[in-house]
């Protein structure tokens, strides 16, 4: 197994980034710009010095080892405990953090890892320099794998531009990106936010239109009776903090565990094996499809 991470030194990238958009008159709330603004995102990781990708290693322990001796020789204290922080995940691959943290005391700002701060799922502040990794799962078994800057570039990207999908009352669905917090800006004022709903592990927020149209597909996912449009938007996973990504494959996939009580008991019971701690319920789906057809 060849396996190897990419180093974040501290930063202030989120500072920076404002600052530089804000230089080149480009906003993330005008849609002209979102290719503009993920080209820039790209150069600014791919081009940046805090990021350094390592030698490759032959086993995850050699790669935690060599990240703890990184980072007791940065943080320049002691007391320090490692922990491993799920970042983002999609069909086929997940990012995590590890990094390390001082439970006795409070830590300075001057300390403070921007880019790992703002991209873990817990959004939890993160000191000093750490280590981001790769796992894939394409094979249905969760696989050590090689990182780029590209794949830390579309971590980052994804913190600001989120894609979701639009359920028509035909059947046919759309991906439809949005920045920020607020779909409302591209989806159009007349959809209502509805309560966050669990589905097999994915926390989706349903937009859904004034309607006296049935939406069969929509109906199916949510567990209800749905009519007009739906837009489903994705929250990671335990702590609900941040948008991810979903796509019309997920939602496909999802309503075939719907429409299969064996496949969906494996969820259930895959979702109460695994550490709750950071659950990732694209690699449980993905499992489970993949284990079915063998």
């Amino acid at each position: 197994m060849t396996k190897n991470y990419c180093w974040v030194n501290k930063n202030k990238i989120y500072a920076e980034i404002y600052d530089e958009l804000l230089e080149e008159e480009l906003s993330m709330f005008n849609r002209d710009h979102n290719d503009k603004i993920k080209d820039y995102l790209t150069k600014k990781i791919v081009n940046e010095n805090n990021f350094i990708i390592s030698e490759n290693f032959d086993s995850v322990d050699d790669v935690i080892s060599d990240l703890v001796i990184k980072i007791t020789d940065t943080a320049l204290t002691n007391n320090l405990q490692g922990n491993t922080v799920l970042m983002f995940a999609g069909p086929g691959e997940m990012y995590e953090i590890f990094h390390m943290e001082n439970l006795l005391m409070k830590m300075s700002d001057s300390e403070l890892n921007e880019f790992a701060s703002i991209s873990n799922i817990h959004m939890s502040p993160i000191y000093w320099g750490c280590g981001i990794f790769k796992t894939t799962y394409f094979t249905g078994k969760a696989k050590s794998s090689i990182i780029t800057k590209k794949d830390v570039a579309n971590i980052f990207i994804q913190n600001y531009y989120h894609i979701g999908v639009m359920i028509n009352t035909d059947g046919n669905m759309i991906q439809i990106e949005f920045t920020g917090e607020d779909p409302f800006k591209v989806i159009g004022t007349n959809f209502i936010q509805d309560n966050v709903t669990n589905v097999i592990g994915f926390g989706l927020i349903p937009y859904i239109e004034s309607s006296n149209e049935y939406n069969e597909k929509a109906s199916e996912i949510l567990g209800r009776q749905i009519n007009g449009r739906v837009f489903l938007s994705l929250l990671c996973p335990v702590t609900n903090k941040k948008f991810w990504n979903i796509d019309i494959k997920t939602i496909n996939n999802i309503l075939k565990v719907m429409s299969n009580n064996d496949l969906f008991n494996i969820i259930e019971k895959n979702s109460n094996d695994l550490d709750k701690k950071d659950i990732n319920p694209f690699y449980i789906l993905e499992m489970t499809l993949l284990n079915s057809i063998k």
